[in-house]
Protein backbone atom coordinates (compact mmCIF):
# COMPACT_ATOMS: atom_id res chain seq x y z
CA UNK A 1 0.00 0.00 0.00
CA UNK A 2 0.93 3.81 -1.33
CA UNK A 3 0.94 6.60 1.36
CA UNK A 4 1.39 10.25 0.76
CA UNK A 5 3.32 13.31 2.37
CA UNK A 6 1.66 16.39 1.73
CA UNK A 7 2.11 20.28 1.50
CA UNK A 8 -0.23 22.47 1.82
CA UNK A 9 -0.13 26.04 1.23
CA UNK A 10 -0.06 27.96 4.73
CA UNK A 11 0.98 27.26 7.93
CA UNK A 12 -1.65 24.59 8.90
CA UNK A 13 -1.26 21.08 7.29
CA UNK A 14 -3.94 19.61 5.46
CA UNK A 15 -2.65 16.39 5.52
CA UNK A 16 0.52 14.40 7.02
CA UNK A 17 2.92 11.43 6.42
CA UNK A 18 1.16 8.22 8.13
CA UNK A 19 4.40 6.47 8.05
CA UNK A 20 6.22 9.13 10.32
CA UNK A 21 8.30 7.26 13.20
CA UNK A 22 9.63 8.63 16.95
CA UNK A 23 11.46 11.91 15.92
CA UNK A 24 15.29 12.37 16.61
CA UNK A 25 14.99 14.35 19.93
CA UNK A 26 15.09 17.30 17.49
CA UNK A 27 12.92 19.21 15.30
CA UNK A 28 13.64 17.27 12.32
CA UNK A 29 12.00 13.82 12.24
CA UNK A 30 11.90 10.35 9.80
CA UNK A 31 9.75 8.91 7.82
CA UNK A 32 11.12 5.26 8.45
CA UNK A 33 13.00 4.64 5.21
CA UNK A 34 15.99 5.68 2.83
CA UNK A 35 17.73 5.74 -0.25
CA UNK A 36 20.03 2.95 -0.92
CA UNK A 37 22.59 3.65 -4.09
CA UNK A 38 20.12 2.17 -6.23
CA UNK A 39 17.48 4.82 -5.84
CA UNK A 40 19.50 7.84 -6.24
CA UNK A 41 17.66 8.68 -9.95
CA UNK A 42 15.36 10.89 -10.30
CA UNK A 43 13.77 12.35 -13.56
CA UNK A 44 11.24 14.98 -14.74
CA UNK A 45 8.00 14.40 -16.62
CA UNK A 46 7.33 18.19 -18.14
CA UNK A 47 4.16 18.44 -17.95
CA UNK A 48 3.33 21.74 -16.10
CA UNK A 49 0.08 23.82 -17.95
CA UNK A 50 1.33 27.25 -16.30
CA UNK A 51 3.23 29.34 -19.01
CA UNK A 52 5.24 30.60 -15.59
CA UNK A 53 6.62 26.90 -14.79
CA UNK A 54 8.43 27.03 -18.19
CA UNK A 55 9.51 30.62 -18.93
CA UNK A 56 13.18 30.57 -17.28
CA UNK A 57 14.79 30.16 -20.78
CA UNK A 58 18.20 30.86 -19.78
CA UNK A 59 21.50 28.38 -20.16
CA UNK A 60 22.94 27.79 -17.44
CA UNK A 61 26.32 25.52 -17.19
CA UNK A 62 25.12 24.24 -13.68
CA UNK A 63 21.81 22.23 -15.41
CA UNK A 64 23.26 21.59 -19.05
CA UNK A 65 20.71 21.45 -21.70
CA UNK A 66 17.78 22.27 -19.17
CA UNK A 67 16.00 25.27 -18.66
CA UNK A 68 12.47 25.57 -17.24
CA UNK A 69 10.50 23.87 -14.69
CA UNK A 70 13.22 21.04 -15.31
CA UNK A 71 15.99 23.26 -14.32
CA UNK A 72 14.01 24.55 -11.17
CA UNK A 73 13.33 20.71 -9.83
CA UNK A 74 16.47 19.75 -10.65
CA UNK A 75 18.60 23.31 -8.69
CA UNK A 76 15.80 21.37 -5.77
CA UNK A 77 17.58 18.60 -5.38
CA UNK A 78 20.99 19.53 -6.23
CA UNK A 79 20.35 21.46 -3.04
CA UNK A 80 20.42 18.46 -1.19
CA UNK A 81 23.83 17.38 -2.39
CA UNK A 82 26.86 16.61 -0.39
CA UNK A 83 28.41 19.87 -1.19
CA UNK A 84 28.36 22.87 -3.14
CA UNK A 85 27.47 22.24 -6.50
CA UNK A 86 30.06 23.17 -8.65
CA UNK A 87 31.29 26.57 -7.44
CA UNK A 88 28.09 26.47 -5.85
CA UNK A 89 26.00 28.96 -8.76
CA UNK A 90 22.75 28.41 -10.29
CA UNK A 91 20.62 29.81 -7.64
CA UNK A 92 19.85 33.23 -6.86
CA UNK A 93 18.31 32.80 -3.57
CA UNK A 94 21.25 31.20 -2.29
CA UNK A 95 24.05 32.41 -4.22
CA UNK A 96 27.83 30.58 -4.45
CA UNK A 97 25.66 27.75 -2.04
CA UNK A 98 23.31 25.78 -3.68
CA UNK A 99 24.23 21.97 -2.69
CA UNK A 100 23.98 22.52 1.47
CA UNK A 101 23.13 18.92 2.63
CA UNK A 102 26.59 18.20 3.62
CA UNK A 103 25.92 14.46 4.17
CA UNK A 104 26.85 11.43 2.14
CA UNK A 105 23.97 11.77 -0.15
CA UNK A 106 23.87 12.51 -3.64
CA UNK A 107 21.57 12.14 -6.68
CA UNK A 108 22.23 11.56 -10.27
CA UNK A 109 19.39 13.70 -12.93
CA UNK A 110 18.20 11.18 -15.43
CA UNK A 111 17.06 13.08 -17.99
CA UNK A 112 12.97 13.70 -18.85
CA UNK A 113 10.60 10.78 -18.28
CA UNK A 114 8.08 10.52 -20.98
CA UNK A 115 4.95 10.01 -18.46
CA UNK A 116 4.22 10.65 -15.03
CA UNK A 117 5.29 7.03 -14.29
CA UNK A 118 4.16 4.70 -11.02
CA UNK A 119 4.44 5.47 -7.80
CA UNK A 120 8.23 3.62 -7.55
CA UNK A 121 9.76 5.37 -10.76
CA UNK A 122 11.31 8.50 -9.04
CA UNK A 123 9.52 11.15 -11.59
CA UNK A 124 8.62 14.90 -10.59
CA UNK A 125 5.19 15.60 -13.08
CA UNK A 126 2.49 17.66 -12.73
CA UNK A 127 -1.94 16.46 -12.28
CA UNK A 128 -4.76 17.87 -12.48
CA UNK A 129 -6.77 18.96 -10.07
CA UNK A 130 -6.38 19.63 -6.46
CA UNK A 131 -6.91 18.07 -2.98
CA UNK A 132 -8.19 20.48 -0.28
CA UNK A 133 -5.47 23.31 -0.79
CA UNK A 134 -2.48 21.13 -1.00
CA UNK A 135 0.01 22.00 -2.93
CA UNK A 136 2.13 18.90 -3.92
CA UNK A 137 2.84 15.33 -2.27
CA UNK A 138 5.05 12.38 -2.44
CA UNK A 139 4.15 9.12 -2.66
CA UNK A 140 5.72 6.45 0.11
CA UNK A 141 6.89 4.51 1.45
CA UNK A 142 10.53 5.10 -0.39
CA UNK A 143 12.37 2.11 0.18
CA UNK A 144 11.93 1.30 -3.42
CA UNK A 145 11.30 4.32 -5.12
CA UNK A 146 9.06 7.40 -4.86
CA UNK A 147 6.76 9.77 -7.08
CA UNK A 148 6.02 13.59 -6.39
CA UNK A 149 3.26 14.97 -7.81
CA UNK A 150 2.16 19.16 -7.90
CA UNK A 151 -1.09 19.60 -8.20
CA UNK A 152 -2.35 21.91 -11.56
CA UNK A 153 -5.08 23.95 -9.80
CA UNK A 154 -5.59 26.67 -8.66
CA UNK A 155 -1.49 26.90 -7.89
CA UNK A 156 -0.03 29.44 -10.71
CA UNK A 157 3.87 27.67 -10.74
CA UNK A 158 6.80 29.92 -11.82
CA UNK A 159 10.09 28.59 -12.55
CA UNK A 160 12.13 31.58 -11.28
CA UNK A 161 15.11 32.51 -11.04
CA UNK A 162 13.49 35.11 -9.01
CA UNK A 163 10.58 35.09 -6.02
CA UNK A 164 7.06 34.28 -7.65
CA UNK A 165 4.65 37.65 -7.69
CA UNK A 166 1.93 38.45 -5.51
CA UNK A 167 -1.00 36.47 -5.05
CA UNK A 168 -1.50 33.74 -3.04
CA UNK A 169 -1.81 31.01 -5.81
CA UNK A 170 1.67 32.14 -7.28
CA UNK A 171 4.21 29.34 -5.96
CA UNK A 172 7.66 28.35 -6.36
CA UNK A 173 8.06 24.90 -7.50
CA UNK A 174 11.89 25.03 -6.44
CA UNK A 175 10.88 25.92 -3.14
CA UNK A 176 8.38 23.15 -3.03
CA UNK A 177 10.17 20.60 -4.73
CA UNK A 178 12.93 21.43 -2.52
CA UNK A 179 10.29 20.46 0.49
CA UNK A 180 8.95 17.31 -1.31
CA UNK A 181 12.56 15.43 -2.12
CA UNK A 182 13.30 16.02 1.42
CA UNK A 183 10.56 13.71 1.82
CA UNK A 184 11.82 11.45 -0.98
CA UNK A 185 14.91 11.36 1.07
CA UNK A 186 12.78 9.94 4.24
CA UNK A 187 12.37 12.77 6.55
CA UNK A 188 9.38 13.87 7.78
CA UNK A 189 7.89 17.45 8.37
CA UNK A 190 9.89 19.40 10.78
CA UNK A 191 8.23 20.30 14.00
CA UNK A 192 9.20 23.79 14.49
CA UNK A 193 10.38 26.67 12.34
CA UNK A 194 8.90 28.23 9.79
CA UNK A 195 11.90 28.83 8.17
CA UNK A 196 12.93 25.09 7.79
CA UNK A 197 12.69 23.40 4.10
CA UNK A 198 10.90 20.82 6.20
CA UNK A 199 8.16 22.98 8.24
CA UNK A 200 4.96 21.70 6.11
CA UNK A 201 4.03 25.01 5.10
CA UNK A 202 4.64 28.60 4.42
CA UNK A 203 3.38 32.26 5.16
CA UNK A 204 4.17 32.79 1.76
CA UNK A 205 5.23 31.38 -1.77
CA UNK A 206 7.85 29.20 -0.80
CA UNK A 207 10.90 30.92 -2.54
CA UNK A 208 12.32 30.80 0.99
CA UNK A 209 12.07 26.83 0.85
CA UNK A 210 14.74 26.30 -1.60
CA UNK A 211 17.69 27.17 1.16
CA UNK A 212 18.04 24.18 3.92
CA UNK A 213 18.02 25.49 7.41
CA UNK A 214 20.14 24.15 9.96
CA UNK A 215 17.82 21.62 10.80
CA UNK A 216 17.20 20.42 7.81
CA UNK A 217 20.76 19.80 7.15
CA UNK A 218 21.41 18.48 10.38
CA UNK A 219 18.63 15.84 9.50
CA UNK A 220 19.50 14.48 6.24
CA UNK A 221 23.40 14.13 7.62
CA UNK A 222 21.26 11.87 10.56
CA UNK A 223 19.88 9.98 7.97
CA UNK A 224 22.85 9.48 5.10
CA UNK A 225 25.56 10.40 8.01
CA UNK A 226 27.70 13.25 7.77
CA UNK A 227 29.69 13.72 4.75
CA UNK A 228 32.82 11.55 4.73
CA UNK A 229 36.58 12.91 4.04
CA UNK A 230 36.88 9.79 2.19
CA UNK A 231 34.18 10.20 -0.49
CA UNK A 232 34.91 10.34 -3.91
CA UNK A 233 35.09 13.89 -5.24
CA UNK A 234 34.97 15.85 -8.65
CA UNK A 235 37.00 18.83 -9.16
CA UNK A 236 36.79 19.28 -12.99
CA UNK A 237 36.04 17.26 -16.15
CA UNK A 238 38.07 17.42 -19.96
CA UNK A 239 36.26 16.15 -23.31
CA UNK A 240 38.61 16.12 -26.43
CA UNK A 241 37.25 13.92 -28.93
CA UNK A 242 34.63 11.88 -27.54
CA UNK A 243 37.69 10.75 -24.67
CA UNK A 244 36.68 11.79 -21.49
CA UNK A 245 39.12 12.84 -18.69
CA UNK A 246 37.70 13.12 -15.05
CA UNK A 247 39.87 14.81 -12.59
CA UNK A 248 39.16 14.99 -8.71
CA UNK A 249 40.59 13.09 -5.05
CA UNK A 250 39.50 9.86 -3.84
CA UNK A 251 38.78 7.57 -6.81
CA UNK A 252 39.44 4.17 -5.96
CA UNK A 253 42.45 2.35 -7.59
CA UNK A 254 40.52 0.13 -9.27
CA UNK A 255 36.77 -0.56 -10.08
CA UNK A 256 35.24 2.54 -10.37
CA UNK A 257 32.07 3.18 -11.96
CA UNK A 258 30.94 6.55 -14.10
CA UNK A 259 27.70 7.56 -14.13
CA UNK A 260 25.84 9.86 -17.15
CA UNK A 261 22.24 11.16 -17.83
CA UNK A 262 21.20 9.38 -20.89
CA UNK A 263 21.35 11.71 -24.34
CA UNK A 264 17.42 10.52 -24.41
CA UNK A 265 14.73 9.53 -22.29
CA UNK A 266 15.85 6.53 -20.15
CA UNK A 267 14.33 4.33 -17.37
CA UNK A 268 16.43 5.96 -14.58
CA UNK A 269 18.75 3.85 -15.01
CA UNK A 270 22.67 5.60 -15.48
CA UNK A 271 24.31 4.94 -18.33
CA UNK A 272 27.87 3.67 -17.04
CA UNK A 273 31.06 2.87 -17.78
CA UNK A 274 32.32 0.25 -15.35
CA UNK A 275 35.67 -1.41 -13.99
CA UNK A 276 38.15 1.84 -14.16
CA UNK A 277 41.28 2.17 -12.98
CA UNK A 278 42.41 5.88 -11.53
CA UNK A 279 45.93 7.68 -12.23
CA UNK A 280 47.71 10.11 -10.44
CA UNK A 281 47.21 8.67 -6.79
CA UNK A 282 43.52 8.29 -7.40
CA UNK A 283 43.05 12.06 -8.78
CA UNK A 284 42.48 11.27 -12.44
CA UNK A 285 39.88 9.08 -14.88
CA UNK A 286 40.60 8.70 -18.29
CA UNK A 287 37.65 6.82 -20.55
CA UNK A 288 35.81 7.32 -23.66
CA UNK A 289 32.22 9.04 -23.49
CA UNK A 290 29.70 5.44 -24.37
CA UNK A 291 26.92 5.41 -26.51
CA UNK A 292 24.16 6.94 -25.34
CA UNK A 293 25.52 9.34 -22.62
CA UNK A 294 24.44 12.46 -22.61
CA UNK A 295 24.87 16.18 -20.73
CA UNK A 296 24.05 16.17 -17.08
CA UNK A 297 25.04 14.73 -14.38
CA UNK A 298 28.64 13.31 -13.86
CA UNK A 299 28.97 10.83 -10.79
CA UNK A 300 32.06 8.35 -10.01
CA UNK A 301 30.85 5.24 -7.68
CA UNK A 302 34.02 3.74 -6.02
CA UNK A 303 33.31 -0.33 -5.22
CA UNK A 304 30.75 -0.67 -2.11
CA UNK A 305 27.23 0.25 -1.44
CA UNK A 306 26.95 3.35 1.29
CA UNK A 307 26.48 6.76 0.55
CA UNK A 308 30.43 7.45 1.04
CA UNK A 309 30.73 5.62 -2.59
CA UNK A 310 29.07 7.75 -4.57
CA UNK A 311 30.90 11.23 -5.28
CA UNK A 312 29.11 14.67 -6.10
CA UNK A 313 26.83 15.39 -8.73
CA UNK A 314 29.04 17.30 -10.93
CA UNK A 315 27.31 19.32 -14.11
CA UNK A 316 28.80 18.14 -17.15
CA UNK A 317 28.32 19.21 -20.53
CA UNK A 318 29.55 16.82 -22.78
CA UNK A 319 29.60 18.75 -26.08
CA UNK A 320 30.14 22.61 -24.98
CA UNK A 321 33.24 20.97 -22.14
CA UNK A 322 34.00 23.12 -19.26
CA UNK A 323 34.67 26.99 -18.56
CA UNK A 324 37.55 26.85 -15.79
CA UNK A 325 35.72 28.79 -13.08
CA UNK A 326 36.17 32.70 -12.96
CA UNK A 327 38.22 33.67 -10.12
CA UNK A 328 38.77 37.70 -8.25
CA UNK A 329 42.05 37.98 -6.55
CA UNK A 330 43.90 40.96 -5.04
CA UNK A 331 42.85 43.87 -3.02
CA UNK A 332 41.56 47.15 -4.11
CA UNK A 333 43.04 50.55 -4.05
CA UNK A 334 41.10 52.30 -1.35
CA UNK A 335 40.02 55.53 -3.00
CA UNK A 336 39.96 58.90 -1.39
CA UNK A 337 36.48 58.56 -0.01
CA UNK A 338 37.33 55.54 1.75
CA UNK A 339 35.60 52.85 -0.13
CA UNK A 340 37.29 49.93 -2.31
CA UNK A 341 35.55 49.30 -5.63
CA UNK A 342 35.35 45.48 -5.66
CA UNK A 343 34.96 43.77 -8.95
CA UNK A 344 32.54 41.09 -9.49
CA UNK A 345 30.70 38.89 -11.86
CA UNK A 346 27.79 36.94 -13.12
CA UNK A 347 26.61 34.68 -15.91
CA UNK A 348 28.79 32.54 -17.85
CA UNK A 349 32.20 32.85 -20.15
CA UNK A 350 30.89 30.67 -22.51
CA UNK A 351 30.41 31.42 -26.21
CA UNK A 352 26.89 29.30 -26.32
CA UNK A 353 25.47 30.99 -23.37
CA UNK A 354 26.95 34.59 -23.92
CA UNK A 355 25.36 36.52 -20.79
CA UNK A 356 28.94 37.18 -18.77
CA UNK A 357 29.41 40.40 -16.98
CA UNK A 358 31.44 42.41 -14.68
CA UNK A 359 30.40 44.95 -12.10
CA UNK A 360 30.72 46.73 -8.81
CA UNK A 361 27.65 47.13 -6.87
CA UNK A 362 28.87 49.80 -4.24
CA UNK A 363 32.40 51.23 -3.49
CA UNK A 364 33.59 52.93 -6.67
CA UNK A 365 33.76 56.86 -7.36
CA UNK A 366 30.47 57.98 -7.77
CA UNK A 367 30.03 59.81 -11.26
CA UNK A 368 33.46 59.32 -11.82
CA UNK A 369 34.96 58.14 -15.51
CA UNK A 370 37.05 54.84 -16.14
CA UNK A 371 38.27 52.47 -18.07
CA UNK A 372 37.88 48.36 -18.15
CA UNK A 373 41.64 47.23 -19.30
CA UNK A 374 42.70 43.48 -19.12
CA UNK A 375 45.86 42.06 -20.20
CA UNK A 376 46.74 37.85 -20.60
CA UNK A 377 48.80 37.01 -17.77
CA UNK A 378 48.66 37.64 -13.96
CA UNK A 379 50.59 40.23 -12.18
CA UNK A 380 51.30 41.95 -8.69
CA UNK A 381 53.09 45.43 -9.79
CA UNK A 382 53.04 48.95 -7.53
CA UNK A 383 51.00 51.28 -9.29
CA UNK A 384 49.75 55.31 -8.69
CA UNK A 385 49.34 53.86 -4.66
CA UNK A 386 47.54 50.33 -5.55
CA UNK A 387 48.48 47.06 -7.94
CA UNK A 388 48.20 46.55 -11.52
CA UNK A 389 47.58 42.58 -11.17
CA UNK A 390 48.54 42.07 -14.86
CA UNK A 391 51.26 42.36 -17.32
CA UNK A 392 50.99 44.22 -20.92
CA UNK A 393 50.32 44.71 -23.54
CA UNK A 394 47.16 46.06 -21.58
CA UNK A 395 43.63 46.14 -24.08
CA UNK A 396 41.37 48.45 -23.28
CA UNK A 397 37.96 46.99 -23.06
CA UNK A 398 35.40 50.09 -22.50
CA UNK A 399 34.88 53.11 -21.12
CA UNK A 400 32.51 53.42 -17.95
CA UNK A 401 30.79 56.19 -15.46
CA UNK A 402 29.98 55.09 -12.17
CA UNK A 403 26.66 55.77 -10.68
CA UNK A 404 25.73 58.11 -8.10
CA UNK A 405 26.13 55.50 -5.43
CA UNK A 406 29.30 53.90 -7.16
CA UNK A 407 28.03 51.25 -8.86
CA UNK A 408 28.81 49.96 -12.66
CA UNK A 409 27.14 47.07 -14.93
CA UNK A 410 29.65 46.11 -17.76
CA UNK A 411 28.15 43.53 -20.05
CA UNK A 412 31.27 41.28 -22.00
CA UNK A 413 29.84 40.22 -25.49
CA UNK A 414 31.97 36.73 -26.19
CA UNK A 415 33.44 36.62 -29.40
CA UNK A 416 34.65 33.35 -31.22
CA UNK A 417 38.39 35.02 -31.09
CA UNK A 418 37.94 34.97 -27.38
CA UNK A 419 37.70 31.29 -26.85
CA UNK A 420 40.53 29.58 -25.47
CA UNK A 421 41.52 32.86 -24.21
CA UNK A 422 42.65 33.87 -20.29
CA UNK A 423 41.74 37.71 -19.25
CA UNK A 424 42.69 39.47 -16.22
CA UNK A 425 40.14 42.15 -15.62
CA UNK A 426 40.67 45.49 -14.02
CA UNK A 427 38.85 48.72 -13.32
CA UNK A 428 40.99 51.98 -13.45
CA UNK A 429 39.03 55.29 -12.75
CA UNK A 430 39.57 59.06 -12.02
CA UNK A 431 39.61 59.35 -8.09
CA UNK A 432 39.70 63.27 -7.84
CA UNK A 433 40.42 63.34 -4.39
CA UNK A 434 43.71 60.70 -4.37
CA UNK A 435 47.11 62.18 -4.92
CA UNK A 436 48.04 60.19 -7.95
CA UNK A 437 44.45 60.91 -9.20
CA UNK A 438 43.62 57.25 -9.61
CA UNK A 439 41.64 54.89 -8.29
CA UNK A 440 42.21 50.97 -8.99
CA UNK A 441 39.94 48.13 -8.57
CA UNK A 442 40.60 44.41 -7.55
CA UNK A 443 41.01 41.46 -10.33
CA UNK A 444 39.40 38.90 -11.78
CA UNK A 445 40.48 35.89 -13.96
CA UNK A 446 38.45 35.17 -17.45
CA UNK A 447 39.54 31.99 -19.10
CA UNK A 448 36.65 32.20 -22.45
CA UNK A 449 35.44 28.61 -23.88
CA UNK A 450 33.06 27.27 -26.72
Amino acid sequence: MRFRSFLAPSVALAGGALLCTSGSGKAYNFLGGMLDLGQRDFRVHNNFNDPEANDNTTPSLAFPGQTGAVRAIWAAVAEWGSEPRRDGGGDQHQPGDLGSGGANFDSTFQGLAPDPGGTDDNVFSEITGNSGGVLAFTELPINDGWRIRFYRAPTIWHDGPGAPPGGSDHKDLQGVATHEYGHALGLDHSTNSLDNTMFPGSSGNFYDKRSLAADDIAGVQALYGVRSPAKPHISAFDVLGGQLTIHGTNFAASGNQVWFTPAGQGDGTPVMVQNLTSTQSGTRLDLSIPPGAGSGDLLVRTPGDTGDRLSNAYPADLLLGECPLVESYGTAKVNSLGTSSLLEFSGSPSLAIDNFSLFVTLGGYGSSSGILFHGQTEAATPFMGGTLYSKGPFVRDQTFVFGFFGDVQLPLPISPAMVGQTHHYQLWYVDPGDSFGVGLSNAVKVSFCP
